[in-house]
């Protein structure tokens, strides 16, 4: 007995261990005091859909609307990337003025460095001076904020540094950092910021800014990087040519075609070709911010929270890149974040399984334990039943208790046994005449009286019940109650005698055992939940890989395939010539090179959405002249490419040829306008014009632009007088690049004569080369190449600096007041800072802006003329002339004329040399009289003889120029040449 007491004992324990591991914690909700809604004005100085404020969007919006009293947010976006102008401020002004008259602003955040100006310049007047809170603003834009008080906010702390540490621990081989940023005001400050800092951090790395480089020159400069070298990206919006880039597509390919990892300074880049490093993250940064906003919306004063630093940063790898320069996981810094690793349900689940699998154990462990408890009790009941029996007549002389009821008078006798368990002393009940009875549990009597009527009436062979009897201190114990009636011969009873047996321990077994089976039955329960929420778990990571597989689709559908007409892309092209190359290494096709004529100026005058809709027709067009053996492809902005497969010989090529250039002829019919169009085609034959795809796209492109030179609306076959040709450009650019460095050019001056007062207006500088080895090269030579190859912008910018430094000097010395014309390439004009250069030289040589005149020409203003026309109407604002050179040999319109920002007009030296023909005499007095009428100085170009100064003095022209009156001066000889003319 005392064994089996023993393991019931255990048995209790590990029963109240399953209850303990049952117990759920329910988490109480605090509950907050609801505040009234409070109103955030949020300022983003770029667009929606720009990568990195949309993360600082998102991260600022979700902080917000999970904080106590959730305020209301307004979001407005300033646009200042794509128009960084007064009119757009002016704008934006008078748009936040009306909106917000009636708002009561309790924060402003602002992204960026436009809209925190905006904010500071203007929240006394129209935001309520309320307190602000900046993200995405450098050290450097936090020092020049001055103290304008009520601000705090979060430092975009670009620190390099720890993304080349990294770099270094991966491959210590590193020599060489090229650095790729643009030449916004932004990208210019992160790309100076980043280079000294790297500086700092390794004076032995070499650094190579690639801001002066155009997109394709990017790409293939960092396509042939050896492997000593890194490429570090911050961030990109528009390319030297000042060609907007979109940067997830430019990053994709710029990570593609490297031959090295591309480091990123900002985390947008991830799943964009970036290979990884330190990278700043726009979602923390705006988690941040706004957390610094609620702690000013709850009472905090803004000037009284830390400004925070150094807070949005994350070490963050892509797998994808890591195998595609074979670099091992392994060998990444301890706390590296890899994205893109393939998956793996145990290593993505792995806590969860693992769990489940523990608590499985223990449940199963759990469940033997207890059938091994629940076959020892009912062992132990079958033992105490068979006790009690076998006892039944052995209780006399143990603790049983012995009863007896006398039938002849109903008295009933109890043995001591009785008293000892229930405490009362004898008769204090009146026991022995059935007061006893009202001991009995009220839900027991019942039971009691019908299983002793039961054995009376003969129904049983034996009294057997078990009820609860009340003791003296009133706890009831369970009774074991046993017992047989003996009868006469007659059949009358005598004696009704049995015993009773203290039960009230195996009771309680009883009850807990009870409770065993219902715990057994709700584990049970849960671990058949638990299975079922595992299977259901399992089912959506099937239907997410399902997901996973349709948008890997989607993005390649997107990756080969032009979104705006549908043709395949670049990507496919280059797939498409690769194949074809491979699998017919015997036959023959041509490549169709197209770009459509003047499509700038169709985009510039009526519009890009209009532009855009031309290209689709220009697609449809092309799949319409094509048949089965053409393959077209949209190669890049108005550039399309045809792969003619198999064709039959080189007459075929041309019938195909005329065949698109007719096609083109036909007018385009959009918006319910009729647009007239050409295209000029260039043409590479496979395999006599090249065997790989690069060869052949090269030799179709310098065909394409010979077709351009030839008249454009034509086409021209490659051959090899054109390699021979574009040898010889490679040849001059060589020397070209040198020439400043080496004090190869120099400038000659063409006096201006006022034909009023016959005296000196000024003179036009001309450059001159002289190369050591090409000897003097005709400005019409290499002024092109300069420009083509983008060498015109540091030589541009030599020549304003050393034409401004001379006429200065010459003023000074001779007390005169001399101006200077300079000639400006639209790639000059086309550069975002050109209004700060011009300026910034005018300041370091100390002319008077009224002593400068800029010369354009009229195609220039055809490249783009809203971007160009701003600058040049806010250096026209500052006092320099703008002059129109060659004036009637290009489109030459009374309405465009009046638009443009110009204060002279110069006459092309053709219409001078044929003055003596009444019908050009009459054109050139009718443009010195429309010049004139528009409130223009005129000026005339190439006058060599005393009638034409004649002609020109009657019809009262302003300024002339030419031979007549001097050839180009060398500059040494200037100052004698004016003191000669003085004298004489």
């Amino acid at each position: 007995m005392d064994l089996k007491q023993t393991d019931l004992k255990v048995f209790k324990s590990l029963l109240l261990l399953i209850l303990l591991c049952g117990i759920l914690y329910q988490p109480a909700q605090a509950s907050a005091d609801e505040l009234p809604p409070k109103n955030v004005l949020v300022l983003h100085s770029y667009h929606k859909g720009f990568a990195w404020t949309d993360e600082q969007g998102a991260g600022i919006e979700q902080t917000l609307k999970s904080a106590p009293g959730q305020p209301l947010i307004y979001s407005e976006y300033m646009d200042w990337k794509r128009y960084p102008g007064q009119e757009n401020l002016e704008h934006f002004y008078q748009t936040i003025k009306l909106k917000y008259q009636s708002v009561h602003i309790d924060a402003i955040m602002t992204t960026d460095d436009a809209a925190l100006s905006f904010a500071i310049k203007y929240r006394g007047e129209i935001l309520d001076n309320a307190p602000i809170i900046f993200s995405g603003i450098n050290e450097l834009g936090v020092e020049n904020l001055g103290k304008p008080g009520n601000i705090t906010g979060v430092i975009e702390k670009i620190s390099p540094a720890r993304t080349l540490e990294m770099a270094l621990e991966i491959n210590p081989e590193i020599k060489n950092v090229y650095i790729l940023y643009d030449n916004s005001e932004s990208g210019l400050s992160t790309g100076q910021m980043v280079m000294e800092q790297i500086s700092s951090l390794d004076p032995a790395l070499h650094l190579y800014p690639l801001n002066r480089l155009s997109k394709q020159e990017i790409i293939d400069q960092v396509s042939a990087l050896s492997s000593d070298s890194i490429v570090l990206m911050t961030t990109y919006y528009s390319d030297s040519t000042g060609r907007t880039v979109e940067f997830d597509q430019f990053s994709s390919e710029l990570g593609e075609r490297s031959s090295v990892p591309v480091y990123h300074i900002y985390d947008f880049g991830l799943n964009h070709g970036a290979f990884g490093g330190s990278l700043i993250s726009g979602l923390i940064q705006g988690q941040t911010a706004a957390g610094l906003a609620v702690r000013i919306l709850e009472g905090e004063q803004a000037n009284q929270i830390p400004i925070v630093n150094n807070s949005s940063v994350r070490s963050v790898f892509d797998y994808n890149e890591l195998q595609r320069f074979g670099v091992s996981v392994k060998k990444l810094p301890e706390g590296s974040e890899v994205i893109n690793k393939p998956f793996s349900f145990y290593d993505t689940y792995k806590g969860l399984v693992l769990s489940i699998i523990a608590a499985f154990a223990v449940l199963v462990s759990f469940i033997l334990i207890l059938l091994f408890y629940v076959q020892l009790v009912k062992k132990i009941r079958s033992n105490l039943e068979k006790s009690n029996e076998r006892f039944a007549l052995a209780t006399y002389g143990s603790d049983a208790v012995i009863w007896d009821l006398d039938m002849s008078n109903m008295v009933y006798y109890f043995s001591d046994s009785w008293y000892e368990l229930l405490g009362y002393e004898r008769d204090e009940v009146n026991e022995a005449h059935g007061g006893w009875r009202d001991l009995i549990h009220p839900e027991d009597g019942e039971e009691e009286s019908r299983q002793r009527t039961n054995h009376l009436e003969g129904r049983t062979s034996y009294y057997y019940c078990e009820f609860r009897l009340r003791g003296k201190s009133g706890e009831y114990k369970w009774f074991q109650t046993r017992g047989k009636v003996l009868r006469n011969a007659e059949g009358r009873f005598v004696r009704f005698a049995g015993s009773m047996v203290d039960v009230t321990d195996r009771k309680g077994y009883e009850s807990k055992l009870q409770m065993s089976y219902q715990e057994l039955e709700s584990t049970y329960e849960e671990l058949t939940a638990l299975q079922d929420e595992l299977l259901e778990q399992y089912n959506k990571v099937v239907e997410n890989q399902s997901l996973l597989q349709t948008s890997e689709e989607k993005y390649r559908q997107l990756a080969y395939n032009d979104v705006l007409s549908g043709l395949p892309n670049r990507l496919s092209l280059a797939e498409a010539l690769e194949l074809f190359i491979k699998e017919n290494a015997g036959g023959h096709a041509a490549l169709f090179f197209l770009d459509i004529d003047n499509f700038k100026y169709i985009n510039d005058t009526l519009g890009h959405t209009f532009g855009d809709e031309l290209l689709v027709k220009v697609g449809e067009r092309l799949l319409q002249l094509g048949d089965e053996r053409s393959r077209h492809f949209r190669f890049g902005g108005d550039e399309f490419v045809i792969l003619f497969q198999d064709n039959r010989g080189f007459s075929e090529v041309i019938k195909y040829a005329e065949t698109l250039v007719q096609g083109f002829k036909e007018p385009f019919e959009l918006e319910a306008s009729i647009v007239h169009i050409s295209t000029s085609i260039g043409i590479a034959q496979y395999p006599e014009n090249g065997v790989n795809a690069e060869e052949l796209l090269k030799n179709a492109d310098i065909a394409m632009y010979k077709a351009k030179e030839a008249g454009k609306g034509t086409y021209v076959v490659y051959g090899r007088d054109m390699q021979q040709h574009f040898d010889e450009r490679m040849v001059i650019e060589s020397h070209l690049r040198n020439a400043i460095a080496n004090q190869e050019l120099s400038l000659h001056y063409q006096p201006l004569v006022d034909t009023a007062s016959a005296e000196i207006w000024g003179f036009e500088a001309l450059i001159r080369w002289n190369s050591p080895a090409l000897g003097f090269v005709s400005p019409l030579s290499f002024i092109k190449i300069a420009e083509d190859c983008r060498l015109i912008v540091p030589i541009g910018e030599w020549v304003l600096r050393t034409a401004c430094r001379f006429i200065k000097e010459l003023n000074s010395q001779s007390k005169g007041r001399y101006h200077i014309s300079v000639n400006i390439s639209v790639i000059q004009l086309m550069l975002e800072d050109f209004t700060d250069m011009v300026l910034g030289i005018l300041k370091e040589t100390g002319l008077a802006p009224q002593y400068l005149e800029l010369e354009i020409t009229e195609s220039i203003f055809m490249e783009s003329f809203e971007a160009i026309s701003s600058k040049l109407e806010a250096l026209k604002e500052k006092g320099i002339g703008i002059a129109l050179d060659d004036f009637g040999t290009g489109y030459s319109s009374l309405s465009y004329l009046k638009q443009l920002p110009i204060t002279t007009l110069k006459i092309d030296k053709s219409f001078i040399d044929s003055i003596d023909s009444p019908n050009n005499m009459s054109l050139a007095r009718s443009i010195v009289t429309i010049g004139h009428d528009m409130g223009l100085n005129v000026t005339a170009e190439g006058v060599e003889t005393p009638e034409q100064l004649a002609f020109l003095e009657r019809t009262r022209c302003d300024k002339i120029q030419g031979y007549f009156i001097s050839r180009p001066i060398p500059q040494k000889d200037v100052a004698d040449w004016v003191k000669e003319r003085r004298v004489g």
